[in-house]
């Protein structure tokens, strides 16, 4: 399998790996059904998006965890490409410990030790028409959804599109905070959407980024998801 400005993108099941691989020309979709087979091609660009969905600490497989989220990375950097993009997360700013925090930080690790013109990305929420049905999709598509979150909860939100093309630019290196400018309520985010949500008691907050790279506002985000779907 010779380059030939190949993609290559990981995760492409659903959320924002499947958005990528279905938007960018010449891209080649890692699963776990043809990963020896990929793993065995060289590639122009690397992007990075697949994760274990379980971000709790109560883990069933181990194995299945860790190769997840640490050892196919260490695989991915070991082939031949000339830039590699990781996809991170916010989460790493948390003050408490996770097991998807950890592994996080260490791929990132890996990524910034060993890939070739490497990029990690810390992303957000992530919105686009691929996502899974999380608290803003219930808000827009539910009549009174009774959430466990509290209206003061605060969430910083970004497109599947920004972030594909950010990837694509080929201008940064090392980690970045691809976040929009300034975070929100999702009390705010129920009166963008016109929702009728029953808020919960949990506040749940998200860390206040000051030097973020996206140049979008979490509520144009929002509006700018709301006409997608």
């Amino acid at each position: 399998m010779s380059s030939t400005n190949k993609t290559l993108v990981t995760g492409i099941n659903s959320g924002l790996g499947k958005y990528i691989y279905e938007n960018t020309s010449n891209s080649v979709g890692l699963t776990r059904e043809n990963r020896q087979d990929v793993l065995r091609g060289e590639y122009d660009l690397i992007i990075h998006c697949a994760f274990h969905s379980d971000r709790g600490n109560d883990i069933d497989d181990y194995y299945d965890y860790i190769d997840s989220n640490i050892l196919l990375t260490n695989e991915l950097v070991k082939l031949k490409h000339k830039r590699f993009v990781y996809i991170s997360s916010l989460v790493v700013y948390d003050e408490d410990y996770s097991a998807y925090k950890h592994t996080k930080l260490c791929s990132e690790a890996i990524v910034n030790k060993k890939a070739n013109n490497p990029l990690v990305m810390r992303v957000p929420a992530m919105l686009g028409v691929d996502i899974r049905p999380n608290t803003i999709f219930r808000i827009l598509k539910e009549h009174k959804p009774k959430l466990t979150l509290s209206e003061e909860s605060t969430f910083n939100y970004v497109l599947h599109s920004d972030v594909k093309n950010f990837a694509l630019l080929n201008k940064f290196n090392g980690v970045v905070d691809f976040v929009s400018n300034g975070n929100v309520t999702l009390k705010k985010v129920n009166e963008i959407l016109n929702g009728s949500a029953v808020f919960g008691d949990y506040k749940f907050i998200t860390p206040e980024i000051k030097d973020g790279v996206n140049w979008k506002s979490s509520e144009q985000v929002i509006n700018e998801y709301k006409e997608l779907v």
